[in-house]
Order: structure tokens, then C-alpha cells, then sequence
């Protein structure tokens, strides 16, 4: 190896130009140059880079780069890192000097994080070097040639007469190797039963395999609609169609299959679908309306109305469900249907959204794209906000979000939404097990991200204060250790180098907060901007990583998408820009004004998805809300009965005691507070974890999961723990044993399970009947209370097949003395049926026969209760906060369902709750 040299090009650590959404990546760009073009060795040798992506896909050539004196014939290669190789070319056509490029016969399949060798042979010698290149790493859209050390050596080599693997390393040195690679389409899913139908066209129809990944199902083939036959179809229980027009063949398609037990969710559908989906159409159509869930037949989601954004198409609902109505505001109500549910006789389902809900995702989160470029708030640089302000001086218009439902990640609820009726319509067939959004079940966590302006020490002084305030003990890689990300400037700070590389071994995320000087920017200026500044930091902190996450300066933001395309170039792919201020707009308003607290890819105009996540700083230290009670609220709905979960991102100028009300408010609730990195990791990991090959094997639900390496043993499993096969039973992974909990989410019951990569088997047992959730021999820990008081006590359950209750049971003490009467109650509160209890025995279990019984539908929650005069129940505390399943009984967790164990004092319908309380009630059920 020839002597050490400087690294050639500070700029070059991380991508200088704009690349596509989609790709080619390349690790350099065509301008990036080595110190040194020609060294003087002679010997033959083979030379190569360490790369690995975020994305699956694959590398479709090699590159390196050429001196004077690099003669001969040259051989490209792609190895695994234990050397076998995958693939080689012959470079041809080669120029005297510069970059040379060799493609593949056959492009070469790599998987997403995981590492690989791209190398060449030169027989020659005098190949191109710059030493101490790889002492950081290099980022480039979705490929990152990583820091070289001890264990995973880059800048390889191999002497020797002939081409092989190269493991040898010197001084970190960057030999200019490089690949071409073509990553995975952004929409394609990992096969199984749900066929997500496209077109290129039509750009938002692709946006559903983010919102389906988003909501943990990865087990999905995307395909475009000219692709899709009857052959396609069958492979699939459920296709999920964009809004894409259709011709009268296509319909006929789609409506032999749905007629043959396949079910159609069809999206803002063609309106040559109106027979299969039971609909009359009016001619008109609603805009940016609001809708309304009818939570008798889809349990769980809000019971007020959610802003919808787009075009709805106005329709009479003739021979189908309405599942949610459209309202043209937020309290009126009209006659049309925003959701129906169709079951065909004897055959499958036919589901419409009457309006796109994958481009009302999109606009619901980034803002109205009509506003782009439009100084709205008279504040300026343009920001973020004015995609959502309304009340602009001579253009007075409705805000974007909605106040008064800023609460509600609106945009989130509508995808939990979507995938209830998901797998609503495929109960027929089998579960679809997906995952959890968050590490170990976790309900919420913090983004703790900081704009360091020029502070001396105000970085070094939060991160010790999180370090002091981290359990002993505790594990950075299970989001046990309290931890930031920084954005500074580097004018004013007194961090060296040494300190910031400590800092980043200790889990801490630092970076340059890019600055446009407070001004609009181009995107021409924007590319330039962050070029300069990348390499400027790059120069002052030359041992750190190279940077994946990015707030702006200002939170400048000048047009609807350019500036997470320009970060996705510098292997920027985690943006807090979106920050809820200004205080005179926020109003003291805790909430999410971008409807959503999940981490999700930026779309452009069109509906193109770019490869960058929106994070929303939803706590901001200078947006007026009255702190800690701001972040309380926010992080307690996050984990109580609401279920409004999310990743919450902050904004922090180290100026205020903010930084110290989080980490108190966190640590009171159990919510880790972790960086951007951690989330792009997770989010990441998450996101190429998958379920394959899921069947049924009689009464068990088999399927292969594949987990990627960044969850770090932290993903989470969900299954209905009912189907129709029966209750769930037991889980194994392998053989052995896998212990899983009960949670209701969103309406409904699963088995929580920790998912490691391996070959699972869910039992179901067949449903028995008659049915309840406890046999006369089981008894309350506390069999009277002192309570005197009278009242109505019940619970909730959910029947997972259509049947009828014939009687109400409840437990009593000695003390629980006069009448008793028993009802049964629709979710909404309308009595279903009662009956007044006779021949009790003192003590015990009391069954109640109802006169007529009464019918109760798979899926849907009602309410059993008793009246007890003088008080003195049974109960138990803490019985529901978790679900209990009986045969095809579900009482679902308080968590998950708005609260179980319920009462009302004034004998009317129960719908209160305390303590998760078992009153003890129970229903006898049969079909």
C-alpha cells in the first residue's frame, strides 16, 4: 500500500447531488474524485468497498474509479462478506481515465441491511486511493459504505496474480469502488394474501403499501392493473384497488372473483363498480368533508367526526352496509356513505371508501398542496405550517386541520380503519398477523431532537443531564437509556471533535442544523445549502457518522416536497421539519395538527413516495402550550383509553427548563426518549420485517417470520385471538412454546407476542356453545363491598361468531340483597333485551333467562349488565386491563376499548368506568 494521504474531498462524506426517489444509487456521484488517481504500486491486486442498503434490491453493475498506468483487463465483482462470490463482469469500453462501469449479466439480489463486497481486479496496479477515507462512513440515497473497523474492515484489498476476495485493509483507505444499485420499488410488499392493485398513472395507488406497512402488514404483492387476471386474483383473499378507472372487462373480473368468496376494497372506485358494491351514484361529490364511523359495526375508532381531505363521491348505499357516513361538516350529517361493506350471497366482500384514502393520508399529513409556496401566516421563511393555515389576510379560508379534532391523529385512524375492515372481510378466510408499531408493546415514545444555535456547552450540558437521569443498568439498544439528538451550529460551540465521537458511542445523535439563513429557498439553493454545510461539518467533526436526520433552520419550507428529495441525497431519511407552532395559531391546543403520530414517507404532489420519513415535532418549546401539562396530555393519550398512539417529536433550544419537564414527564410514564437515529432504525427494521407463507394446517394458522436485525429483539407480533376456526389457544416458534398476552386494540382482541425470525404455529380451538367466561365454581377475590350505593354494572364483549345470548349472569354476596334485573345493550346504549330475576339463591352464581333472546353479530361489542339496588357487589380491580377470551366470547381490554367493567349510578346504560373493575357479570351464549 502507498503512504497515507489526507482524505481527498471533506464533501464527498456525504452525496453531493439530487438522486430520484427510485433510484440508480451510486455510493459517489460522478464528480467525486480520489486524492490520489495513480498510486505507484505495481503489484496485481484486487480492490473493494464494504456497502450496505436500507432497501432490498439489487446491484445491477460495478464501478471503480481510473488512473494513468490502471491498464489491462478489469474485472468487476459483488461477494458476500465471506467471500463467495454473487457475480462478475468484465469491464469493456473503457475510457484513459475516470470512472469505468461493468453491468451484469444477471442483476445480483442484496437484502436490506446487510453487508456486502463490491470489488475489481487490477492487473496492473496504480488504482486510485484516498487514505483515512473510511475513518466515518459515507452516505448516498439509500447506500452507506460504512466506517471501517476492527470488525467489518473497509477499503478491502487481495495481492495475487488472479482475481479473489478481498479482506485485507490499510489505514481506512477508499480504493473508489463502487456499485450501481437498483433498490426495491417502494410499493412492492413481501407476498401473501393481499394483492395491493396500482397504477403507474395514478401514483397515489401505491401510497396503500406505505399505510399498509405503516399499520404492520407487510404480507403484500403489488401489482399493476394491466397485470391483474383472474390467475392473480386467486392467488389473493383481499385486493385492496386504488383509484384507478377501469374498463367494463376489468369489472367483470373483479366481480366474478368477489362472486367466488374474493374481497374487493375499492377506493374511490370507477363507478362501473356500483353493482358489485351496492351503490346508487348521486352526480355530485363532497371536498375535503368529514365522516363519521358507525362503531356498532366497526368497534374501537373514534364515535366523532375526522376530516377526510380529496374528493368524495356522493352515493345512496341501495344494497350494502354503510359502515362510516359522510358529514359536510362537523356536525352535519348526510345521507351518503363515506364506507360501505358489502357481503355478496355466497360469496366474497365488496368494500368501497368513497374517496381516496390514500391521497387524504398524504394531504392530511403534509398539508393542502394547493397552498405550496403560499406565505399564509405572514411569518415568514415558508414553513411548514402555512400548508395548514387558513386565515390568510385577503384569503380567509377553514384551517387544514380542524381544532377541534386536533387531538385525534385523524390520518391514523382512518388506516386502522382500513385495515379493520381488512380483516373484517377476510374472517373467512384466516388471520393476517402483522406488527406492533413500537418496540416491547410500547404505546408511545419521544424524539428527543435539539436546534443547538451556537450554545458554548448547552449540547454536552443536556446529554449529561439525560445520561444522569438513564437507570442503572439500563440498555441503549432496547431504548432503555434516555437519549437526544442535536442539531447545532458550529459557529459558538466549544465540542471537539473527540467529545462529539464520544458522545456518538454513547448512543447520542449529532449533526449539522442546516441553515438557509432564516430565507425561502430554490431547490437549486436548497441542494446547495446542504452540500456546503454537510461538508463544513463533516470538516469540524470528521469522526462522526454521517447525518439521517435533518430539521431545518427556520424550519424553511419553501414548496410542497423538494426538501425531503434533497435530503434523501445526502442519505438524509428522517425529517422533523413539520413542528406545531406558531403559539398565536396553536393556542394552547395540545394535539396532532398533521393527523398522525407514525412515522411515514413523504409523497410527492403527485402521490410519488419518496424514501424520507416525516416525524412531526409535535412538542415544541415555543409554541405556547403550557408545559409539562402539553406533553402529559399528548403522552397520555398516547396510553390511555383513547389509543392515540405515536412517536413524538420535540423541538428544543436548550434556553428553558422544557428539556427537564420531558425527561420527568417520560420517566413518570414508562416513554423512552431516544433519537432520530434510533427511529430511522426502527423504523427501518421494522418495515423489512414481514410474515410469509401464512396457512392454515387444520385448526393451526402457520407462517415464517423474517426479522431484520435493527428491531434488536424488540418486535412485536399481533394475532386476532379469534377466527374462524375457533379461539386462539398457544403460539410456537419452532416447537417451542411463545408466551403472548391480551390486548384490544382499536375494537379488537390479540395475542401480543415477541417475533424473532423462525417458523411459527398458532392454535385455534374449535368454538363450543352454549358459552361464557366463567363456570359457577369460579369465584371474585372480593365477594361484597362496602359500597352502598345503586347502580347499573356490566362489561363489554364481543361474540366471534353471529349467535344469541339466552341469559345474563351475575355473582353475588350475602349482602347484595332486593330485585335484580339483567339487560343486554347495543354499544351505543339501546337496551336489547332484560328481564327481572327470580329464585336467586343467597350467594353465588345468579342466571337470569331473558324472555326472547337476543341476537348479537360476529364482531360487533355490546354491553351485559345487572341493577343492584343497594350495592354491595362483587368485584375485582385492575380484572380488565388486559382481555379475556372465552371459546367465541371476547371481553376486550379497557385499554382498547374506552374502558371495561362499566357502571352508571343512575341505573341506565353503564358506560363509566374505574379501575378496570370485574363487576362479575356474565352472559350466556349460544347459536
Amino acid at each position: 500500500m502507498g503512504a497515507d494521504q489526507l482524505i481527498g474531498s471533506v464533501a464527498a462524506v456525504q452525496g453531493e447531488s439530487l438522486v430520484a426517489a427510485n433510484g440508480p444509487y451510486s455510493i459517489w456521484g460522478p464528480t467525486d474524485t480520489p486524492a490520489i488517481i495513480s498510486e505507484t504500486d505495481v503489484d496485481p491486486l484486487e480492490l473493494g468497498v464494504r456497502f450496505r442498503a436500507s432497501r432490498s434490491g439489487h446491484v445491477t453493475g460495478v464501478k471503480f474509479y481510473k488512473g494513468a498506468g490502471n491498464g489491462g483487463t478489469h474485472t468487476g465483482s459483488v461477494w458476500t462478506t465471506s467471500g463467495t462470490r454473487l457475480a462478475s463482469a468484465v469491464f469493456t469500453n473503457e475510457t484513459a481515465t475516470g470512472w469505468q462501469t461493468a453491468m451484469f449479466a444477471t442483476p445480483v439480489p442484496i437484502q436490506a441491511n446487510t453487508s456486502y463486497i463490491a470489488s475489481y481486479f487490477a492487473p496492473q496496479s496504480h488504482y486510485s486511493a484516498t487514505y483515512n477515507y473510511f475513518t466515518t462512513g459515507r452516505l448516498s440515497g439509500v447506500l452507506q459504505a460504512p466506517a471501517s473497523t476492527t470488525a467489518e474492515p473497509n477499503g478491502v484489498f487481495r495481492y495475487g496474480a488472479t482475481s479473489g476476495f478481498p479482506a485485507s485493509t490499510h489505514a481506512s483507505a477508499n480504493y473508489w469502488v463502487d456499485v450501481i444499485f437498483q433498490p426495491a420499488p417502494l410499493d412492492q410488499g413481501f407476498g401473501g394474501p393481499v394483492l395491493l392493485i396500482k397504477s403507474d398513472a395514478r401514483p397515489y395507488s401505491r401510497y396503500y403499501s406505505e399505510i399498509l406497512r405503516a399499520e404492520g402488514i407487510g404480507s403484500f404483492t403489488t401489482v399493476d392493473l394491466a397485470a391483474v387476471d383472474a390467475a392473480v386474483l386467486g392467488q389473493h383473499d383481499v385486493a385492496i384497488l386504488g383509484d384507478i378507472p377501469l374498463t367494463q372487462a376489468q369489472v367483470t373480473m373483479f366481480t366474478d372473483w368477489v362472486n367466488a368468496g374474493g374481497n374487493l376494497i375499492a377506493a374511490r372506485p370507477d363507478k362501473k363498480l356500483n353493482g358489485l358494491l351496492g351503490l346508487t351514484d348521486l352526480g355530485t361529490t363532497l371536498d375535503n368533508g368529514y365522516l363519521l364511523i358507525d362503531s356498532a359495526k366497526v368497534p374501537g375508532l373514534p364515535t366523532v367526526t375526522m376530516q377526510y381531505h380529496g374528493t368524495a363521491d356522493r352515493y345512496t348505499a341501495t344494497n350494502t352496509t354503510t359502515v362510516a357516513t359522510l358529514y359536510s361538516n362537523a356536525t352535519t350529517a348526510t345521507a351518503s356513505p363515506a364506507v360501505t361493506m358489502r357481503q355478496v350471497p355466497n360469496g366474497g366482500h365488496a368494500v368501497a371508501f368513497t374517496y381516496d384514502l390514500a391521497r387524504s393520508i398524504v394531504q392530511t399529513r403534509q398539508g393542502n398542496p394547493a397552498w405550496a409556496g403560499d406565505e399564509r401566516d405572514a411569518d415568514p421563511p415558508l414553513r411548514p405550517v402555512d400548508l395548514f393555515f387558513g386565515p390568510k389576510v385577503g384569503d380567509v379560508r377553514a384551517d387544514w386541520i380542524d381544532f377541534a379534532k386536533v387531538a385525534i391523529p385523524q390520518a391514523d385512524e382512518q388506516q386502522r380503519l382500513l385495515v379493520n375492515v381488512l380483516a373484517s372481510v377476510n374472517r373467512a378466510k384466516k388471520p393476517i398477523p402483522k406488527t406492533w408499531y413500537l418496540p416491547k408493546g410500547l404505546k408511545a415514545a419521544i424524539v428527543m431532537a435539539l436546534d443547538d444555535h451556537g450554545t458554548p456547552t448547552g449540547t454536552r450540558d443536556y446529554f449529561e443531564q439525560l445520561k444522569t437521569a438513564t437507570p442503572a443498568g439500563a440498555a441503549l439498544d432496547k431504548w432503555e437509556c434516555l437519549r437526544a439528538t442535536s442539531w447545532m451550529f458550529i459557529e459558538g460551540t466549544t465540542m471537539t471533535n473527540a467529545q462529539a465521537v464520544a458522545y456518538a458511542a454513547q448512543g447520542f445523535d449529532l449533526g449539522i442544523h442546516v441553515n438557509t439563513g432564516c430565507a425561502n429557498w430554490t431547490p437549486a439553493s436548497l441542494e446547495a445549502t446542504f452540500t456546503s454545510e454537510l461538508a463544513a461539518w463533516a470538516t469540524s467533526f470528521p469522526g462522526l457518522p454521517p447525518q439521517q436526520g435533518n430539521r431545518t433552520h427556520c424550519i424553511a419550507w419553501s414548496d410542497w416536497a423538494t426538501q425531503p428529495k434533497v435530503e434523501l441525497g445526502k442519505g438524509i431519511r428522517m425529517d422533523l421539519n413539520y413542528y406545531y407552532a406558531p403559539y398565536w395559531w396553536v393556542q394552547n391546543r395540545p394535539g396532532m395538527f398533521t393527523g398522525s403520530g407514525l412515522p411515514m414517507r413523504f409523497a410527492d404532489v403527485d402521490g410519488t413516495m419518496i424514501d424520507v420519513y416525516q416525524v412531526v415535532s409535535q412538542l415544541v418549546d415555543e409554541n405556547g402550550l403550557t408545559y409539562p401539562a402539553g406533553i402529559d396530555t399528548m403522552l397520555d393519550r398516547a396510553l390511555g383509553p383513547e389509543g392515540y398512539y405515536g412517536v413524538f417529536g420535540t423541538h428544543y433550544y436548550l434556553s428553558d427548563n422544557f428539556g427537564a419537564q420531558v425527561i420527568t414527564s417520560a420517566k413518570a410514564r414508562g416513554v423512552p426518549m431516544i433519537t432520530g437515529q434510533q427511529i430511522l432504525d426502527w423504523t427501518d427494521g421494522r418495515n423489512n420485517s414481514f410474515f410469509s407463507q401464512i396457512t392454515w394446517n387444520g385448526n393451526n394458522l402457520t407462517f415464517t417470520a423474517t426479522v431484520d436485525a435493527r428491531t434488536n429483539g424488540m418486535l412485536r407480533g399481533m394475532l386476532p385471538m379469534q377466527s374462524i376456526k375457533g379461539a386462539l389457544t398457544g403460539i410456537t416458534r419452532n416447537g417451542a412454546a411463545v408466551v403472548h398476552t391480551q390486548e384490544t386494540i382499536k375494537g379488537v382482541t390479540y395475542a401480543m407476542f415477541p417475533v424473532t425470525t423462525g417458523n411459527f404455529s398458532a392454535a385455534y380451538a374449535p368454538h363450543t356453545v352454549p358459552a361464557s367466561f366463567w363456570s359457577n365454581s369460579t369465584t371474585p377475590s372480593n365477594t361484597t363491598t362496602t359500597d352502598t350505593s345503586a347502580g347499573e354494572l356490566g362489561f363489554k364483549f364481543t361474540p366471534a361468531v353471529n349467535g344469541r345470548i339466552t341469559a345474563v349472569k351475575f355473582h353475588k354476596g350475602p349482602q347484595n340483597l332486593g330485585t335484580h334485573a339483567v339487560s343486554v345493550w347495543s354499544s351505543t346504549g339501546v337496551r336489547l333485551g332484560t328481564a327481572t330475576a327470580t329464585n336467586e339463591t343467597p350467594s353465588g352464581w345468579q342466571t337470569v333467562q331473558l324472555p326472547t333472546p337476543v341476537d348479537v353479530v360476529a364482531g360487533s361489542t355490546y354491553v351485559a349488565s345487572y341493577s343492584c339496588p343497594g350495592g354491595r357487589y362483587s368485584y375485582d380491580y385492575d380484572y380488565f386491563t388486559q382481555a379475556r377470551t372465552s371459546g367465541p366470547l371476547t371481553a376486550p381490554s379497557s385499554v382498547g376499548s374506552g374502558g371495561n367493567g362499566v357502571y352508571n349510578v343512575s341505573g341506565s346504560f353503564p358506560n363509566q368506568t374505574y379501575r378496570d373493575l370485574n363487576y362479575w357479570v356474565d352472559v350466556v351464549f349460544t347459536t
